[in-house]
C-alpha cells in the first residue's frame, strides 16, 4: 500500500508521482477496482493517487473511499474528460504525473521502469514517457502486444495518428505547466490534441523497452466499432487546423495520407458503405497526390511484415511522405 493509500511507507519508498484516474460510474462498470489494485501492486508505488469523480451516479466515490481510504477523491461536475484531467492536475502534489483510465491495468514495474528511463535522461522534462502496451479484449482477456506507433511520434507525422495511449503516460508537472491545460472545449480527442500540441513545440516521446500497460478494449468506448466513421470525422476536424500551419504541399500530403489510412481501416472493418460515407463528409477529402499514394502503398505493405522489420520500414514510408532524407 502506498503513501496515498494508507500512508504506511515513507516517501523514500515511493515514487514522486501523482496518478490521476478520471471516472464516471467506474465502480458499477466493474473494472475500476482492478485498476486500483494494479496501482497498489507497483514495485515502486506512486506517492499519490487522485481519483477525479466526473459526475458519477452509482456511488463510485463512496465505494472507493470506503475500500481505499487513502485515495484522494475530488469531484468534477460531469463536464468531460479534458476538464476532469485538468482538475486532477490542479490538485496533484508530485513533480511527476501519470494518467490511467478507469478500466486499464499497469504491470508491476510500470512506474519503476519509466522513472529509471527519465532519471537516465539529462532533460527529462523535455519528453513524454510512454508505455508500450498490450490490448486486452472482452472475448478472452489475454493480452495481445500492439506495435509501437513510433512512426507517428514526431511533428508533423503525429497528424496521421496518435502515437500515445494516455494510460501509459508519465509526464512532468513542469512540462504540463509549460504546455497548458487540456482543451475543455474538445469533447472527443482532447488527449490527442494535447500530444499534438506537445510535439509541435519540440517535445519528444520516449517509449518503454517493455510492455507496461494493458489497455482494455471493450464496448461501449468512444472509438467503438459501430461509431468509427463519426470518430474519424471528429478527429479529422480536430487535425485540420494543425494541417493549416504547415506548408501547403506538406499539408496536402499528410491530410491525404490520413484520409487514405482511415479509408483502409473502414474498408477492412466496416465495408464500402462506411468508407463511402466517411469520404463524403471528411474535411480532408481531396485528390491524392503521388507521394501520398506511394506512402499509403508502402505503409500498407509494410504493416504485414514481421515486427522486427516493420518499424524501420514504416519509418521509411513516413520519410517518403514528409520529404525527409531516407537514411
Amino acid at each position: 500500500m502506498n503513501a496515498a493509500v494508507g500512508s504506511s511507507l515513507p516517501d523514500t519508498a515511493t515514487a514522486a508521482v501523482s496518478v490521476i484516474i478520471c471516472t464516471r460510474n467506474g465502480w458499477s462498470r466493474g473494472f475500476l477496482e482492478a485498476t486500483l489494485q494494479s496501482l497498489l501492486a507497483q514495485s515502486l508505488p506512486a506517492r499519490e493517487i487522485v481519483l477525479v469523480d466526473d459526475g458519477s451516479t452509482d456511488g463510485t466515490a463512496i465505494q472507493v473511499q470506503r475500500t481505499y481510504p487513502g485515495v484522494t477523491i475530488v469531484s468534477n461536475a460531469g463536464t468531460g474528460l479534458a476538464a476532469a484531467r485538468n482538475t486532477g492536475i490542479a490538485v496533484a502534489r508530485c513533480p511527476w504525473v501519470a494518467f490511467i483510465d478507469d478500466d486499464d491495468l499497469w504491470v508491476p514495474d510500470k512506474l519503476a521502469e519509466q522513472l529509471a528511463q527519465a532519471d537516465a535522461c539529462t532533460t527529462p522534462d523535455s519528453f513524454i514517457w510512454v508505455s508500450r502496451y498490450a490490448m486486452l479484449t472482452a472475448q478472452d482477456g489475454r493480452p495481445m502486444v500492439m506495435p509501437t506507433p513510433s512512426q507517428f511520434a514526431s511533428w508533423p507525422a503525429c497528424l496521421l495518428a496518435s502515437p500515445i495511449q494516455p494510460s501509459g503516460v508519465l509526464i512532468s508537472k513542469k512540462l504540463l505547466g509549460r504546455i497548458g491545460p487540456f482543451n475543455e472545449q474538445i469533447r472527443e480527442g482532447a488527449a490527442y490534441d494535447y500530444w499534438i500540441r506537445c510535439l509541435s513545440q519540440s517535445i519528444g516521446i520516449r517509449y518503454s523497452d517493455n510492455v507496461l500497460l494493458h489497455y482494455r478494449q471493450h464496448h461501449p468506448q468512444m472509438t467503438a466499432m459501430e461509431r468509427r466513421v463519426d470518430h474519424f470525422l471528429v478527429i479529422d476536424a480536430l487535425v485540420a487546423p494543425y494541417l493549416a500551419q504547415l506548408p501547403t504541399a506538406l499539408a496536402h500530403r499528410i491530410g491525404t495520407a490520413r484520409l487514405l489510412n482511415n479509408l483502409r481501416s473502414l474498408l477492412v472493418d466496416k465495408g464500402t458503405s462506411a468508407a463511402a460515407r466517411y469520404y463524403r463528409h471528411s474535411v480532408l477529402r481531396r485528390i491524392p497526390g503521388p507521394r501520398a499514394i506511394l506512402y499509403f502503398l508502402l505503409d500498407s505493405l509494410f504493416c504485414r511484415f514481421p515486427h522486427g522489420m516493420r518499424r524501420k520500414l514504416r519509418h521509411g514510408a513516413m520519410r517518403v511522405l514528409t520529404g525527409q532524407a531516407i537514411t
